[in-house]
Parts: C-alpha cells; sequence; structure tokens
C-alpha cells in the first residue's frame, strides 16, 4: 500500500523536491515494464525471505501491505505467513496522512481506499497499538540506498508513523524496506533532507541487505527508536 500521487504537507526545498520527483518517474517506469516472468520469480523470492525473517517470530505478527501491479509482489509471502499462524496486519489511509491498521487473511473483501489505485481490506480498524505484537513490519518505497535513504512516494504516511513507532513497537520487531533488487541504490544515490527518516535494513527479492553499519532493523540496539525516530515530514 503506497500513496503514488499526493504531495507531502511539509514542502521540501525546491531543488530536493524536483530531483525525487523525477527519480520517481524514472523507478515507476522501470516497474511498469518489469516482465510477468520477472514478478513471477520475485513473487517467489519475497515469499522465502520473509518466511525467514518470521521463522525466529513464530508467536508474532506480520504487518505489511497490498501491493499495487507494479510494487513488490507481496501477497505470497503474506498468505504464507497467515497459514503459519502469524496475524497479518495491513494499513489503511485516514484522514490528515494518517495510518490504521486492519486484519488481513486471504478471504477478506478488500475495497479501493480513499487513494487511487490502493486496495484496503474491509473490516475493523485499529491504531499503531497493534504494533505490540508485530514482529515484522514491511515498508513500501520505491528505492533505498546503503546508507540508509528511503525514497517513498511522496505522501509522508510512513514518515509520521514511523516517527511515532518507537513508543508503541514490540521488543523484537524488525522493520524492512520492500523494494526490488535493482532498486537498492549505491550510497548517496538517492536525494535527501535533513528530516528524511533513516532506514536500516532493506527486503528483496534476494534477501536481506544491512543498510547501515549497526542497523538490522530489529528493535534492540539500534532498532525502531534509534533509526525511525526522526521527526516527520
Amino acid at each position: 500500500m503506497t500513496d503514488p500521487e499526493a504531495p507531502a504537507q511539509d514542502a521540501a526545498p525546491a531543488d530536493t523536491a524536483e530531483a525525487k520527483a523525477r527519480l520517481r518517474r524514472r523507478l515507476r517506469a522501470v516497474r511498469a515494464r518489469r516482465s510477468r516472468a520477472a514478478r513471477e520469480h520475485a513473487a517467489r523470492g519475497f515469499d522465502r525471505h520473509v518466511a525467514e525473517l518470521l521463522a525466529d517470530r513464530s508467536h508474532l505478527d506480520l504487518a505489511a501491505f497490498l501491493p499495487m501491479p507494479t510494487e513488490p509482489p507481496l501477497e505470497p509471502a503474506l498468505t504464507t505467513a497467515h497459514r503459519r499462524g502469524h496475524r497479518v496486519w495491513v494499513p489503511v489511509c485516514e484522514p490528515g496522512r494518517r495510518l490504521a491498521w486492519a486484519r488481513w487473511t486471504p478471504g477478506t473483501a478488500v475495497h479501493e481506499g480513499g487513494l487511487a489505485a490502493l486496495r484496503e481490506p474491509v473490516g475493523t480498524r485499529h491504531g499503531a497499538e497493534v504494533m505490540r505484537s508485530v514482529g515484522l513490519l514491511l515498508v513500501p518505497a520505491l528505492a533505498v540506498s546503503r546508507d540508509g535513504g528511503r525514497l517513498g512516494f511522496g505522501g509522508g504516511y510512513y514518515d509520521r508513523f514511523l516517527a511515532d513507532l518507537p513508543r508503541t513497537a514490540h521488543p523484537e520487531l524488525r522493520t524492512a524496506v520492500c523494494v526490488f533488487a535493482d532498486e537498492v541504490l549505491p550510497a548517496g544515490g538517492l536525494p535527501l533532507e535533513p528530516l528524511d527518516a533513516p532506514v536500516g535494513l532493506a527486503l528483496t527479492e534476494d534477501g536481506t541487505e544491512v543498510l547501515r553499519d549497526g542497523a538490522d532493523g530489529t528493535a534492540g540496539g539500534e532498532g525502531p527508536a534509534a533509526w525511525t525516530g526522526a521527526p516527520a515530514r
């Protein structure tokens, strides 16, 4: 689940904002050209690696997102997690660019959300308190850089959510930004602003990659309190 079009409330400097917009356009175009075979291959990889990340968290939930057609194909991984006994939560967009969370199963009815092309589950909405039982949080993005930068879609929903996450997170929570392997860019490869929250772990169809020294996405040491607690942009 992402916000592909809406601009963030807090405007970036003009040059940085334009650089981000150009890069978003390029990345979306590459995603749109990805072949069906490549997406099927990626789906198998995400399924396998999400299961690996949850292997030592059998008692905890998964929070992820329902992907749009060009996003990393996560639904097989969500289905596997559900079948292995994990509760699965996906986001719902609320007023004020806030995220709520709803329970998802393979049979859950979904409808078009408040933002174009986004699918949201039908059902009770919950606040960030669900993160108290979540062991793995998958965050959408268009790209990440190896120095911990994340390029979202410009809506600011996840920046606001991640800023508050340390207050509600389970101590074993691991957070990973979910992108395709060719969207993990070299250090310095993303136009960033001082308030862009750094990220510590990328999940791709090829596996996981630590993006910053000592930041593995866990809540111990450099966990959410250390690397997702920057002010929302």
